[in-house]
């Protein structure tokens, strides 16, 4: 068992809300998970719709932990968008409509009886690389999550930076290409808008279009995974594409790492899953570009550790880490 303060925690449930997929599960201190859902988002019934899928999910698991006597001591909710931490409510998804001031968190404390943490996920995708992850051993931690979008998370001397806002750790905001392509949240040129999957995918699909780079991939818009798929066999558009993205990240990086001083970067999401030699490896060597020496030192570049449940132990590890201050 875990002990936080003097609260023993025995087992919480970790929420991962995304854009594609929601997932809940019943996760012991020790990051074993005792129980699973997951679903496909439904993101055209908007917010309303995505939440009796949130709480039909929690109310399946809270009846498998009640019948298993597993004592449940919080939840903890990881969104993908922006979070008010401290009012526990969604300001709004770019993905999903419906969610702005949505007082998620009242809701769930209401239904189920229980303690609610809520964050945006890749504040809890940090933590939970911190908990159970890549980060173990490390205390100044830049965690980015690259996926449809772009987040990030920053961890300063072992605790979780959250900023006036709550908007600390935010690098797919940051502005690599001046008047560039539009991201998602209405500005120009933000990483998130070329160096996303989103932004691989339309990128390459414009290229395509263009038609003057050769290439076996389909005339019709490509996902992200297709582009390096292609990328990998030595296709030239998509090895161009792949290049380009990689550059932004290791500008965008390179700025966060310049004011950061992190020990470690980890790269999570579902990019994290490209093969190391077309992302990670060209990643790593490129952000010396961007950065001093003296802050390369030492430094580690990883892929999370977590991968593909990351979300749902990010949000568990959120209600163990913080459950002590809002878990009461």
């Amino acid at each position: 068992m875990h002990r936080h303060g003097d609260a023993v925690v025995k087992a919480v449930i970790g929420l991962d809300v995304g854009n594609t997929r929601i997932t809940a599960a019943i996760v012991r201190a020790s990051g074993e998970v005792l129980a699973m859902i997951r679903r496909p988002t439904d993101a055209s019934g908007g917010a309303n719709a995505c939440y009796r899928q949130i709480e039909d999910m929690l109310g399946q698991l809270i009846s498998t932990a009640s019948e298993r006597s597993i004592p449940i001591s919080c939840v903890g909710v990881g969104f993908g968008g922006p979070v008010d931490y401290e009012g526990g409510r969604i300001m709004r998804s770019h993905h999903v409509s419906g969610w702005e001031d949505f007082p998620l968190r009242q809701l769930l404390r209401e239904k189920f009886g229980l303690p609610v943490v809520l964050d945006n996920d890749a504040n809890a995708g940090a933590l939970g690389e911190l908990l159970f992850g890549a980060a173990k051993r490390h205390r100044n931690v830049l965690y980015v999550n690259i996926g449809t979008g772009i987040g990030g998370a920053i961890i300063s001397d072992g605790k979780l930076v959250r900023g006036e806002n709550n908007f600390a750790g935010e690098i797919g905001h940051i502005i690599v290409v001046r008047d560039g392509p539009i991201c998602g949240c209405g500005k120009l040129g933000c990483l998130e808008a070329v160096a996303s999957g989103t932004g691989i995918g339309r990128r390459a699909t414009e290229l395509i279009q263009l038609g003057s780079i050769k290439t076996s991939l389909p005339k019709r818009s490509v996902t992200s995974k297709e582009v390096f798929e292609a990328a990998l066999h030595g296709d030239e558009l998509a090895m161009v594409v792949v290049d380009e993205a990689v550059e932004h990240l290791a500008h965008g990086l390179g700025i966060a790492i310049t004011l950061l001083n992190p020990g470690i970067v980890i790269i999570g999401g579902g990019l994290s899953e490209a093969p190391e030699k077309l992302l990670l490896e060209p990643l790593r060597e490129r952000v010396s570009k961007y950065v001093l020496d003296i802050a390369l030192k030492g430094l580690e570049i990883v892929n999370a550790k977590l991968r593909y449940d990351a979300g749902v132990l990010g949000a568990a590890a959120l209600a163990i880490l913080e459950g002590g201050v809002n878990c009461d």
